[in-house]
């Protein structure tokens, strides 16, 4: 029996036009009725799923979870923290002036603010009815005052992404020691501290409920959702699922993140032992 179905939000609960279709919210609805935990998992801040959680009648709950920052920052719906992960500080200053250099558009995460540098138009196209961003205020992050939680880049030049990853890691092995890197929604190259994924995020909330990871399921289409699908004791992908990572996830459902992908993950997975 599965306890806990962990789902990434982008291109695996909510539609490439920014909704959701119903079959998931109903599949939802089922899942609580059989005792199951829906936990939202996110790279996303937790103040730009809001909307999602009173949607899906979780906002502001004690017995709901979120993993977002890919489990920077986890946390019970009425803002109780179980976990909380951020940057070193120079660290992130290094990420910061690294992609300035390169010209690369990034987003700065702090709890409640995305900042962002050199914006380009496919960017402000894609991140409308998303999230808010704000253009980063300063050149050095302490002045921010508050911690960083991710960084990362972003390009239309999605192979590049993939290119700069593999020159970092041979130029500055030592430095990229020290980041968790993932890719999503191919466009995206994103850093968080060692250790700290969805993966980790999803044994954070299984463990303060007691459950063990073998009675978890997660579901995602993206690299930052690997860790997450591998660690669970089921993984699955939607059928929109990258090709970067489409050979390595255990099982790949029929359905895409347009046409209610949860509603097969309750009717395959959990009504057969409801």
């Amino acid at each position: 029996m599965y306890r806990i179905v962990a789902s990434d939000m982008d291109e695996t609960f909510i539609g490439y036009d920014h909704r959701v279709n119903p079959k998931n919210y109903e599949a939802v609805r089922l899942m609580e009725e059989a005792g199951v935990k829906f936990v939202v998992a996110t790279g996303r801040p937790y103040y730009s799923v809001q909307g999602t959680l009173a949607d899906l009648g979780t906002k502001g709950s004690p017995d709901d979870y979120t993993i977002t920052f890919n489990g920077g920052y986890v946390c019970a719906n009425d803002d109780r923290v179980l976990a909380s992960h951020t940057l070193d500080e120079r660290d992130a200053q290094e990420l910061l002036d690294y992609g300035l250099e390169l010209g690369l558009c990034e987003h700065i995460y702090t709890l409640d603010t995305t900042y962002v540098t050199n914006m380009n138009e496919n960017e402000v196209a894609y991140l409308r009815g998303r999230m808010v961003v704000e253009e980063l205020p300063v050149r050095r992050l302490t002045d921010l005052g508050e911690p960083v939680y991710k960084i990362l880049y972003q390009s239309n030049d999605f192979a590049g992404l993939h290119v700069l990853r593999e020159r970092m890691l041979e130029e500055r092995p030592e430095f990229m020691a020290h980041f968790q890197t993932s890719f999503s929604s191919e466009r995206y190259f994103e850093f968080n501290p060692a250790g700290v994924s969805k993966g980790s995020g999803l044994k954070d909330v299984a463990d303060y409920l007691g459950i063990p990871m073998s009675e978890t399921i997660g579901v995602g289409d993206s690299v930052n959702d690997l860790p997450m699908i591998l660690d669970a004791g089921l993984g699955l992908a939607v059928a929109n699922v990258s090709s970067s990572i489409a050979d390595v996830v255990p099982h790949i459902l029929s359905s895409s993140c347009d046409e209610g992908a949860m509603m097969e993950v309750y009717e395959r997975y959990i009504a057969p032992s409801a």
